[in-house]
């Protein structure tokens, strides 16, 4: 016959009221959730800036092709003026 496995018991070293644990547990709560506000804090921050950056990026997208197109028109500007000084 095979008998019962035997049950693993963990030993306390020094035993607590149930008061003084459910202290620690909200003491350990307490400090995950101030943990998790000053990272989600950290993530609103990282997001703030990445924001701004895509903002400054297509700015600077935006500056590009008003240029292009400035220089773009003069050009064609100056070769029309050319062609008709030509003929």
């Amino acid at each position: 016959m095979k008998g019962k496995p035997e049950e693993t018991k963990v030993k306390n070293p020094e035993p607590r009221s149930l008061s003084e644990v459910l202290k620690d547990c909200h003491d350990l709560a307490d400090d995950l959730r101030s943990k998790l506000k000053k990272k989600c804090n950290e993530v609103l921050d990282l997001r703030k800036q990445l924001d701004y950056a895509q903002e400054q990026t297509q700015l600077a997208e935006l500056k590009y092709d008003k240029l292009k197109d400035a220089i773009g028109d003069e050009f064609n500007s100056r070769l029309n003026k050319s062609k008709q000084e030509g003929m």
